[in-house]
């Protein structure tokens, strides 16, 4: 799988073409992460993803002499030399094996998927796998679930994997958290289990704002039987219906999905607005590399 698209990536304070890049320098080590998408050339959500980002460094040890809008201003130049209007940019700080501090800060275009208009209203198919991320509070490459994971999709032909941990407890997806609805009420599993992805972080909103009931409760795989709907959050999809997992089918048009999907969606709509009213300018508007 090719990691950098586009035609330029940032390395250490300066930018080169993509084909420089080399993969070793985010899977030799371990890599801390986020994945910013882009809308009308805006990064969204970004001062939540730069939070999880410390978040995760903190959880980590990781010490990164780089400030925020360091950071902000390599992911724009990136958005500038890449003409990207809409797509994925992925930051990473590297560490390597017995060195202190980061060994490489890397901002790159990563190839995006965005689920279809079909996939939204017939919903997505998929597949639980016993599986347990180390640390899933944070976000750090693993390179080996990772593809452990991406060829059991292609091989089942489903979209995503729902992690289940040895007490048989559905957790998160291998890149999205889920959400299960039964009797009007949500259901998501617990922040200590899993990733707290941004996007499960403006529909857990959303439910406080909307006066919709929410449980931080973990759904079992003997209890999908009970459940009426569920769906993924993450980066890229949104909010995403779920029509089957395994052998269970679930509702997409179910009314508390259908107003969630449309709320999120007016959420995303806001923040470009403002981002659109009051643009940032960069720090840095030259070419240099």
């Amino acid at each position: 799988m090719r990691e950098c698209y586009g035609h330029r990536f940032y390395h250490n304070g300066n930018m080169y073409d993509c084909h420089e890049f080399r993969s070793s320098l985010i899977f030799e080590g371990e890599s801390v992460y986020e994945v910013i998408r882009v809308v009308k050339g805006i990064p969204l959500f970004s001062e939540d993803h730069l939070q999880r980002l410390h978040r995760t460094l903190d959880i980590k040890k990781g010490e990164i002499q780089v400030s925020d809008r360091e950071i902000m201003d390599a992911v724009n130049r990136i958005i500038r030399e890449n003409h990207i209007t809409e797509g994925n940019i992925k930051v990473i700080f590297n560490f390597e094996k017995d060195r202190p501090g980061i060994s490489h800060f890397l901002v790159y275009q990563v190839t995006h998927h965005y689920p279809s208009q079909e996939q939204y209203e017939k919903g997505v198919k998929c597949i639980l796998y016993q599986a347990e991320r180390p640390c899933p509070t944070a976000k750090i490459i693993h390179h080996n679930l990772r593809l452990t994971l991406y060829n059991k999709l292609i091989e089942t032909g489903t979209y995503e994997a729902l992690l289940v941990n040895r007490q048989g407890i559905i957790t998160e997806g291998s890149r999205s958290n889920v959400f299960f609805i039964r009797d009007n009420i949500l259901y998501t599993a617990p922040d200590h289990l899993v990733l707290q992805g941004i996007s499960r972080k403006y529909v857990i909103s959303i439910c406080r704002d909307q006066c919709i009931p929410l449980k931080k409760e973990a759904i079992s795989v003997t209890g999908l039987s009970g459940i009426e709907a569920a769906f993924l959050t993450g980066t890229s999809i949104k909010v995403l219906p779920v029509s089957h997992i395994n052998g269970h089918s679930f509702s997409t048009s179910h009314p508390l999905l259908l107003t969630l999907i449309k709320e999120y969606d007016k959420t995303m709509d806001e923040y470009i607005r403002n981002k659109d009213r009051f643009p940032k300018r960069s720090l840095r508007d030259t070419d240099e590399s």
